[in-house]
């Protein structure tokens, strides 16, 4: 079935000036009008029954339940982003958005941030479950009438609607060929797994090994940094890998804290390029990308998964329809030569 979504994808144009057009209310330009309705009459659309019996009295809550905006690094300001997006197109439908923020390593903090997003009933809820332990306890123990997707990350064993976001175990294995290539089986590697560690870090490390494995890298050394411990944690890292691997040709960080660990990687006279890969489009790792300490970002469109979450508990709860269980985002490689294309 087409949807608005669809629509105004293809017009590039928010789903507010398709819904506009579609029952002519409100101000659109006639170009755009024009456009939409060619748009529509190309897709064949046709209005969901559910969608245009909406009542006008009914306010669809959903609860958002991630970490504070700030934190890894500024990371969840990327998925908050496209929430927010969502959120402004779906205004028009009732939909109300509630924002919960829990301390990204405090296990009593992602409690009261869902004991609170469940506190006003809502229609739904858009979590993101970073904290294995605890949200593998709690969230099982959410009611079967209030659905719940997963973004960036997922707790195997719970009855989620939907999961949105990249296959970690296939990411950390593509990491993997992509070292290999660069350093060609010379010299050694070390792995940065940074703590509290979830699902998706533990299966980028196992995709990492298992690409390793039967290579002359199979023996990377495995270094656990606390992230509590922020700028200093990595610093110590950086020189507990530099002393301990006189060979040392790359490094592969689970995720967002590649920067810092680029900043403290300090090239000896004669040494050859260290090559750094890790994770995500933060403004620091874009930097460090362009500055040639980072070789290769994998990117998991979080402003995409914050975006699309969204929309799956919209089109499951307000149009009532099926939505995919799984909706597995690219993965994507930058490099110095093609993150400007990556910035906003």
């Amino acid at each position: 079935m087409v949807s608005i979504k669809d629509i105004a994808s293809r017009a590039n144009v928010s789903i507010g000036t398709v819904d506009r057009v579609l029952h002519n209310r409100g101000r659109v330009s006639e170009k755009t009008k024009a456009r939409i309705e060619q748009i529509v009459r190309k897709l064949g659309y046709r209005p969901n029954i559910h969608a245009r019996n909406l009542s006008l009295d009914k306010i669809y809550r959903f609860g958002i339940v991630i970490p504070r905006l700030s934190q890894d690094s500024e990371y969840w300001r990327i998925p908050g982003s496209g929430i927010e997006k969502a959120g402004r197109e779906l205004r028009v439908y009732n939909v109300d958005l509630q924002s919960h923020y829990f301390d990204r390593y405090s296990d009593r903090s992602f409690e009261r941030a869902l004991t609170e997003a469940l506190k006003s009933s809502p229609d739904g809820l858009l979590i993101a479950p970073v904290l294995a332990r605890i949200a593998g306890k709690l969230i099982p123990g959410i009611p079967e009438t209030i659905p719940y997707v997963f973004i960036d990350s997922m707790i195997p064993g719970t009855d989620s609607l939907s999961f949105i976001g990249q296959d970690p175990y296939q990411s950390g294995f593509l990491a993997s060929q992509l070292m290999i290539k660069s350093i060609r089986d010379e010299g050694s590697v070390a792995i940065v797994k940074v703590v509290p560690d979830d699902f998706h870090i533990t299966e980028r490390i196992r995709g990492f090994l298992a690409g390793i494995q039967d290579t002359p890298l199979s023996n990377a050394k495995m270094y656990e940094v606390d992230s509590h411990d922020g700028e200093k944690g990595f610093a110590a890292a950086a020189g507990r890998i530099q002393r301990d691997n006189k060979g040392l040709r790359g490094i592969f960080v689970s995720n967002v804290w590649a920067h810092a660990i680029a900043r403290h990687i300090t090239a000896h006279p004669g040494q050859q390029r260290v090559t750094l890969i890790g994770y995500d489009l933060v403004e620091k790792n874009m930097k460090s990308l362009e500055r040639n300490s980072i070789e290769f970002l994998i990117s998991q469109r979080p402003e995409m998964q914050g975006y699309e979450g969204i929309y799956c508990l919209y089109e499951h709860v307000v149009l009532r329809e099926t939505v995919k269980k799984k909706i597995m985002v690219p993965i994507d490689i930058l490099t110095r030569d093609n993150v400007q294309y990556y910035r906003g």
